[in-house]
């Protein structure tokens, strides 16, 4: 990690639960974890820690009249591409971004359904959500750079910026050799 200076971090806070959640795998997240200056979380007492995670503030569900759950974190779901997904050349990939903080969830089609229809179950409140169309097959360096081109437009017109961090610029994932 890059150096960060001091006054720019929280470290060794700590957690008992209910209140963070792995972004990886949406899991409560029990035991120290530090703060950056970003608004970021990550597990370990310090950045030094080794194999660190990011974390992010679970939203507390706001009660209803209605017997439904409401959902405390917004599930990291994502959508796994399909043989015919392969076949037409690309698929749509939906996400969550924190109104507030820019807190990226790939989410699932279903959730992102509830999201629009602004179904009590979810956050929706909290919570945008939004799609891209994700290139699977042809030249791998025009697939690249159409899913890079698409990402920086959707993050252009979402206000979504840090999307390309989140997928961590892998242009290529998913991508299959069309031969």
């Amino acid at each position: 990690m890059a150096y960060i200076p001091k006054n720019k971090i929280q470290t060794n806070l700590y957690t008992s639960g209910k209140e963070y959640a792995l972004v990886s795998s949406g899991q409560e997240y029990i035991g120290y974890y530090y703060k950056l200056y970003n608004g970021k979380f990550f597990t370990g007492e310090t950045p030094n820690d080794p194999n660190t995670q990011e974390i992010i503030y679970i939203i507390p569900s706001v009660p209803t009249n209605s017997d439904t759950k409401n959902s405390l974190v917004v599930p990291y779901n994502p959508l796994l591409p399909t043989e015919q997904d392969y076949q037409v050349g690309e698929f749509r990939r939906y996400f969550s971004i924190k109104r507030n903080q820019a807190i990226f969830t790939e989410i699932s089609k279903e959730t992102y359904d509830k999201f629009k229809q602004q179904d009590p179950q979810v956050s929706w409140r909290s919570y945008r959500v939004f799609f891209l169309t994700w290139k699977l097959t042809g030249d791998i360096n025009q697939v690249a750079q159409t899913n890079k081109n698409i990402t920086e437009l959707t993050e252009s017109r979402e206000r979504a910026f840090g999307l390309s961090l989140y997928l961590k610029e892998n242009w290529t994932q998913y991508y299959k050799n069309p031969s």
